[in-house]
Parts: C-alpha cells; sequence; structure tokens
C-alpha cells in the first residue's frame, strides 16, 4: 500500500466515521473495501482510530507487573497452582505458578476472559505452543505444555525471574548493554528463522531480560511458517509502532520482518525514542512507509 493510497483510505475512514458509510457509495472499490475492513475492526474495539500517544501507553503495559487477582491466588488448574499474576497483554493473561508434578515454577498463559470463546483466539494460541515448543535455544522462552481444562485453555512456559526490555529501557541503557540485548534477540530469532518460523510482533515488552542477564524472546503468539502472508482481511497482526513496512501495508512477510522490528527497538534502545511517529495510527504507517528515522 503507497502512502498516497494510505491517505485516501484515512480519509475516506474517517469521513465515513463522521457522516456514515454512505460517502463511500462510487469511490474506488479497492478503497472501500479497506476503508469498510477498518471500520468493521474499529467497531470491534480495535486500535485504527487510536491517538498514537494512547496506543503507546496501552503497548507498555504489556506483561508489567501487577497485584495477584484472589479469584486466582492459590487456584489450581490441572497439576498447577497459581501463585500470583505476572501481567497480561492483548493476547492473554500470564500467571506465575507451580507444576506440582515435576516441582518448579512455570509461567502459565490463559487467553482473557472475554476470548476464551473465540476459536481463531484459541487457535492462534495453540500455533504459539507448537511454533514455540519446536525450538530449543537459550534466547527463546521453552514452551512446556498446553491444556486446556473446562473453558481455561492455557499455555505452561519456563519461569525466569526478570523485567522486560520495556522496563530497561525506561532505565537507561548504555551502548555495551543495548548490543548485548540486541545480539541475544538476534541469536534467537535466528533459530527461529533456521525453523521457518518468524516472530512478528517483537517489541521489548517481548523480550525478557533475566537477572543473569540471559536475554529471552517471549509470545511466539503471532508466529507463522513462512508460506504464511499477512492480510488486512484478518488484521495486519503485529504492534505498529514496530511493524516493518510491508507488515503495516497488510503484504506478505518473512523472516526480514523481525530484523525490521530488532532494528526499530536497538534504535530505541540507543536514542530513548522510536524512529518513527505519528498522531494516530494512520499517520505512524505513513511514516514507516516513508520517512528516514533521525540519525
Amino acid at each position: 500500500m503507497t502512502p498516497d493510497h494510505w491517505r485516501q483510505v484515512e480519509n475516506l475512514y474517517h469521513a465515513a466515521r463522521d457522516h456514515g458509510p454512505a460517502v463511500l457509495e462510487g469511490t474506488d472499490p479497492d478503497l472501500r473495501r479497506e476503508v469498510e475492513k477498518l471500520l468493521a475492526q474499529d467497531s470491534t474495539g480495535k486500535i485504527l482510530d487510536r491517538g498514537a500517544g494512547a496506543l503507546w501507553d496501552e503497548l507498555t503495559q504489556t506483561l508489567t507487573p501487577a497485584p495477584a487477582e484472589p479469584v486466582w491466588a492459590g487456584r489450581r488448574v490441572a497439576q498447577y497452582e497459581i501463585v500470583d499474576k505476572l501481567g497480561a497483554g492483548g493476547m492473554g493473561v500470564v500467571y506465575k505458578a507451580i507444576d506440582t508434578r515435576l516441582n518448579r515454577l512455570v509461567a502459565l498463559k490463559f487467553l482473557p476472559p472475554a476470548m476464551r470463546h473465540d476459536p481463531e483466539l484459541k487457535s492462534r494460541l495453540t500455533d504459539e505452543a507448537r511454533a514455540a515448543s519446536a525450538l530449543d535455544h537459550p534466547n527463546i522462552v521453552v514452551i512446556h505444555d498446553i491444556q486446556e481444562v473446562g473453558e481455561e485453555l492455557f499455555v505452561a512456559m519456563a519461569f525466569h525471574e526478570g523485567v522486560t526490555l520495556r522496563e530497561k529501557i525506561a532505565e537507561g541503557l548504555s551502548l555495551i548493554e543495548s548490543l548485548r540485548i540486541a545480539l541475544q534477540v538476534a541469536t534467537g530469532l535466528a533459530k527461529a528463522h533456521e525453523n521457518g518460523i518468524f516472530h512478528r510482533d517483537i517489541k521489548p515488552s517481548n523480550i525478557v531480560v533475566a537477572k543473569d542477564g540471559i536475554v529471552r524472546i517471549i509470545d511466539f503468539g503471532l508466529a507463522k511458517s513462512i508460506e504464511t502472508t499477512v492480510t488486512l482481511d484478518g488484521g495486519a497482526r503485529g504492534t505498529p509502532l514496530y511493524m516493518s513496512p510491508e507488515q503495516a501495508a497488510g503484504k506478505a512477510v518473512d523472516w526480514r520482518t523481525d530484523l525490521w522490528s530488532l532494528g526499530v527497538m536497538l534504535y530505541e534502545m540507543l536514542n530513548g525514542e522510536r524512529p518513527f511517529r505519528g498522531g494516530n495510527v494512520f499517520q505512524l504507517m505513513r511514516a514507516i512507509g516513508q520517512d528516514s528515522p533521525p540519525p
């Protein structure tokens, strides 16, 4: 999708929001289809018409520490005894738990209550487990198990004490620290790419830096085989702030989209700011497609 195409879609989108879908009559069929998709996604509460500031606030909350929920604390699901809540994001809620069979700490990732009955989300979480379980690498979080108990679908992952890269960036990183982290992320991605798997949502909140300095990639919930394409029909999956131009435009992507996201992340680690900005998601995607970041 060219920058000019994005501008036309944006203008029609806002016109339809303000004056109703009748304004789309007589417009180019391709443009109309794109606008109708965006309107449909927005009606379900997605981010397409949200300001970049609000989007940023939401995204930086992903997997940040949160108090335990009383309804879950002490609850047992299968062989897992839940201790407390670690955080939540768009793809699920994560809890610290004890695997009573093997006597080890694990992280359990559940679909949020409002999404438990969504077949697509359940399928995506299952894909995450299958994709990540095939990867055996020190810079990728290990998947132990996937289960469905009653209405609960969850993935059991290795638990690592540490903080997200988002938190590390907020504290400030030196050049050496930034390069050490980026090297480990790149090494983990290389392993995934060798197996025909790419992440498609590399961002600071999906990187955990353990107390021992080991960096691990989490949340392969958007990982797909390299034969899969990204289309706007299913939503351009991923985080707009770190999307490659092809991913933002809804085009087919491959392993290079992860390298783009890693580059954006490294820029932010070194500079304290992201390379691409915009007042809303449309402007942000246009910037990704046509702007050169400040040196």
